[in-house]
């Protein structure tokens, strides 16, 4: 069986039940892919104790925590946490089986999302400390697109009152977003950053600067959406 070649197709449809269902919140029919795929994948018969198979092996783990964390985001977003957190721990387990450091980062990042939303705070923020480093010591642009997520979360927890910090502080973790996405082109990233901080200046009764921040936000929604659109 030419495993390697049904890991990319496996990889391939997670990718586009990414951009078909997920990013248009149809996270149900999104949560049922990710699970069939995750079963082929366990379902592969890959030898684990062959030294033949042990690159393969760790690329199927890969592609498992790969699934195992879009399961849990949609998970979340569907309002089961408890459910996301579980996952989460198969996720990391998959992640380090798989030696590959840029899924252990967002694994370890996911994770402790997943711990904040259910409440374990000093867990859930040991985690993303966690990730964090990873991030930043890892080379490429998957490690920086994850180190301007953290950003994002970073702000985002304090807008909700999840730890509490300045106004002055929101603002520079946004910015700090925004200056690692912006030139990645990573525009989901870019409007969650500027809504952050357009939440900022809400709260602040400034209605100008929240203005522009919602304007910004909209327009990388709309760039967003023109990339998933097909060329004439």
């Amino acid at each position: 069986m030419d495993f390697e070649t049904a890991l990319k197709n496996l990889q391939a449809r997670t990718d586009s039940t990414l951009e078909a269902l997920e990013q248009d919140n149809r996270w149900a029919e999104a949560l049922e892919l990710y699970q069939l795929a995750g079963a082929e994948v366990e379902a592969l018969p890959i030898p684990r104790t062959d030294p033949q198979y042990k690159g393969v092996y760790r690329e199927a783990k890969r592609v498992r925590a790969y699934l195992y964390l879009r399961e849990a985001n949609a998970l979340r977003a569907l309002g089961r946490p408890q459910a996301a957190a579980a996952l989460g721990e198969k996720e990391v387990e998959a992640a380090w089986a798989s030696g590959d450091m840029i899924t252990i980062a967002r694994s370890t990042f996911s994770l402790g999302g997943t711990c904040l939303a259910n409440g374990e705070m000093e867990r859930g923020l040991k985690l993303l400390d966690d990730s964090k480093g990873m991030f930043e010591h890892g080379e490429g642009e998957d490690f920086q697109q994850g180190l301007g997520w953290w950003y994002i979360i970073q702000s985002d927890i304090r807008n909700n009152g999840m730890v509490p910090d300045t106004s002055e502080a929101v603002l520079e973790l946004a910015n700090k977003a925004l200056e690692i996405l912006r030139p990645l082109k990573n525009w989901p990233g870019v409007a969650r950053a500027h809504a952050a901080r357009a939440q900022v200046y809400e709260k602040l009764n400034e209605a100008e600067p929240a203005r522009l921040a919602r304007a910004a936000e909209q327009m990388a929604q709309g760039l967003m959406r023109s990339e998933r659109e097909p060329d004439n």
